[in-house]
């Protein structure tokens, strides 16, 4: 009876191990992340060519700040209300602001996005808005993991500074 307990444990062990191994294989192929909002993340290497320009989204927000910004098509799009319908100011940008936009968003690894490191912790304490920024591509969202608004991170920071400096232009 023992030889028959430990032959089916074994047996179990050696089954329960191949379904993990098949598992993970298809994880490895099919890699993707589900966010609240329903944006999929896909793994792998994002290339984009020089004229695809990823639509931006940035946020800012706290007790007594809100700021909504999304950059698309050669507009600005700024809100300043929570929970907004549509955008309040819908402004053209020039092309030099345009193609200075273009490029740092293409330079940019939107595989790296949501390990973008934040330089400071303000916002823990209330010494600044929390701020996200989102890329999206393809229709495929990549968002980072959040700052403080004012101090992104330095992969990011001179697109965050651009964009932000523009919307209060308005």
């Amino acid at each position: 009876m023992k030889a028959l307990t430990i032959l089916a444990t074994i047996a179990i062990t050696i089954t329960s191990c191949n379904c993990k191994k098949k598992a993970t294989e298809t994880n490895v192929v099919e890699n993707k992340t589900v966010f609240p909002d329903q944006s999929v993340v896909t793994s792998g290497k994002v290339t984009m060519q020089q004229n695809e320009v990823p639509t931006l989204y940035y946020e800012a927000t706290s007790r007594g700040v809100f700021l909504s910004i999304k950059v698309e098509n050669q507009t600005l799009f700024v809100s300043k209300t929570r929970d907004f319908k549509e955008y309040e100011v819908a402004k053209t940008l020039s092309d030099a602001d345009w193609k200075e936009i273009s490029a740092l968003a293409s330079a940019v690894d939107l595989e790296k996005v949501k390990d973008l490191k934040w330089p400071t912790e303000k916002r823990y304490y209330d010494g600044a808005a929390h701020a996200n920024i989102t890329f999206e591509s393809k229709g495929v969202k990549y968002p980072a993991n959040g700052f403080d608004h004012g101090f992104p991170p330095a992969e990011v920071a001179q697109l965050v500074n651009k964009i932000t400096k523009l919307a209060e232009q308005e």
